[in-house]
C-alpha cells in the first residue's frame, strides 16, 4: 500500500461519533453482549476507521464527498448487516490493494471490535492478547463461529 489513505486527508468524525455513541445503547444482537469488557471499541468506529485506513485518497471534492457519505453510512448499525454495502467495501479494499486481502493486526484485540470488522470487511486479520479472558472472547467472537 503506497498510497495516501483517505484517513489521513478527511474522516467524517461527528457522523461515526454519533453512530457510535447510539450503538452502546444496543442490547440485541451486539458483541458487546457476549461478554462485558471494560475497554471494548464500538464496531461503527472500527468499521469505518478501517475501510477509510485502507482506502486511497479522493481524487477529487466530489468523490471526497461521496467517499465521506459512504463512511457515513457504512457506520450505522442498521446497515451494519446490509450485504451489498459491505460488499462494496470489500471490493474498493481490494481494489486499493491490487486484488489482494490487506492484512490486519491487532496485537491487543481485547473485545475483538477491529479484528472482527477488519474480517467482515475482507482482511486477513490477525488478533491476540496478553489478557486469558481477552483470548478467550476473541476465539468465541472471531474463530469458533466459522468453524
Amino acid at each position: 500500500m503506497s498510497f495516501k489513505s483517505f484517513i489521513e486527508v478527511d474522516f467524517p468524525i461527528k457522523e461515526v461519533s454519533e453512530e457510535s455513541a447510539r450503538e452502546k445503547n444496543i442490547r440485541h444482537g451486539h458483541i458487546s453482549t457476549l461478554h462485558i469488557w471494560w475497554a471494548r471499541r464500538p464496531l461503527a468506529a472500527s468499521r469505518a476507521s478501517i475501510y477509510a485506513a485502507l482506502t486511497p485518497e479522493p481524487k477529487n471534492e466530489e468523490e471526497r464527498l461521496k467517499r465521506a457519505q459512504f463512511i457515513s453510512n457504512l457506520s450505522k448499525w442498521e446497515k451494519s448487516l446490509n450485504k451489498n454495502l459491505i460488499e462494496r467495501a470489500r471490493e474498493e479494499i481490494l481494489k486499493a490493494n491490487n486484488g489482494k486481502p490487506p492484512r490486519v493486526i491487532d496485537p491487543f484485540a481485547g473485545g475483538g471490535s477491529i479484528p472482527l470488522e477488519a474480517l467482515r470487511l475482507g482482511c486477513e486479520t490477525y488478533a491476540s492478547d496478553l489478557n486469558p479472558v481477552a483470548v478467550l472472547i476473541l476465539k468465541c467472537t472471531l474463530e469458533y463461529p466459522q468453524k
